[in-house]
């Protein structure tokens, strides 16, 4: 199972979105200001996104975890053997 980067990337401001204006509240009524606090919502989000895209994609790499069905069986990638399966049932 495959994924382009534009995913990773989508699901972060998905994400991001609820997150901003949870912040931008927050951060609102401890300055009072809507502008300042605009600003610094705006920088933490777009720190926030980058770092969620490099999380996505390292984690993207780890075999960990996944699995491939195959003949109505679910097959695990085993943990750092390239192209070796162990098959398992669930």
């Amino acid at each position: 199972m495959a994924s382009i980067p534009l995913r990773s990337f989508v699901k972060g401001v998905c994400w991001e979105t609820v997150g901003f204006v949870i912040t931008l509240f927050a951060v609102y009524l401890i300055y009072g200001d809507f502008v300042s606090s605009l600003v610094f919502t705006l920088i933490l989000t777009a720190i926030k996104i980058f770092l969620f895209f490099i999380h996505e994609r390292l984690w993207k790499k780890i075999r960990w975890g996944k699995y491939h069905v195959i003949g109505g069986r679910k097959v695990f990638e085993k943990a750092g053997k390239k192209g070796k399966r162990k098959e398992t049932e669930d």
